[in-house]
């Protein structure tokens, strides 16, 4: 009886034994964030001549709120990697990001903090991204829209479209946040062109 007792724990213990292996050789988890960029055209000098303005809100689908980074994969897969993550919510990222790359095409003290304190006057951004992330062959893809409201109003004085995709690297993490911050930039640039003379 004692010799079956014994087997018996040690046929238990075995898929446990497996698993802490298992974890114990796990990869460790990488974070990748993303990065302001230099603009295209040099930034603008003197007064702001305008209202000032806040990235309000930045909107991303659901299925890329989470901190691993999110793939698309043949038809309608998703590839959610389990080490490859983002260092902070992607939301907050994209926001503070853009804001940063804004700060360096318009003029000095036209830009808010989204924490910051918001004069009465400031008009406001609002980013909804419907896509944000590479595909397995490595190609990013960045859509959606953004809008500029007027201080108190509800509804957009002016929306954009967003629609661009680069080609980026199936395998390197790095390169895919690279890219995935070059086309922010582009975005500032396209807003800071847009908005009215500052």
């Amino acid at each position: 009886m004692k010799r079956i007792a014994l087997s018996t724990l040690a046929a238990l213990a075995a898929p446990f034994a497996v698993l802490s292996a298992g974890c114990a050789s796990s990869p460790p988890s990488q974070f990748y964030r993303l990065t302001a960029v230099e603009p295209a055209a040099p930034a603008r000098t003197g007064g702001s001549g305008g209202a000032s303005v806040i990235v309000a809100a930045v909107h991303i689908p659901f299925a890329l709120d989470r901190q691993e980074i999110v793939r698309t994969g043949p038809g309608n897969e998703l590839e959610i990697s389990g080490f490859k993550r983002w260092g902070a919510p992607l939301d907050e990222m994209i926001q503070r990001v853009l804001t940063q790359d804004l700060i360096e095409r318009l003029p000095a003290g036209t830009v808010v903090l989204p924490s910051g304190p918001t004069p009465a006057a400031t008009e406001r951004i609002v980013v909804d991204i419907l896509a944000f992330q590479s595909d397995t062959d490595g190609n990013v893809t960045l859509e959606g829209s953004w809008s500029l409201l007027a201080p108190g109003a509800s509804a957009p004085a002016l929306i954009r479209g967003i629609d661009e995709v680069e080609p980026a690297s199936a395998t390197d993490f790095n390169r895919q946040a690279a890219v995935m911050s070059q086309m922010l930039g582009r975005l500032a640039d396209d807003i800071a062109r847009s908005l009215p003379h500052r």
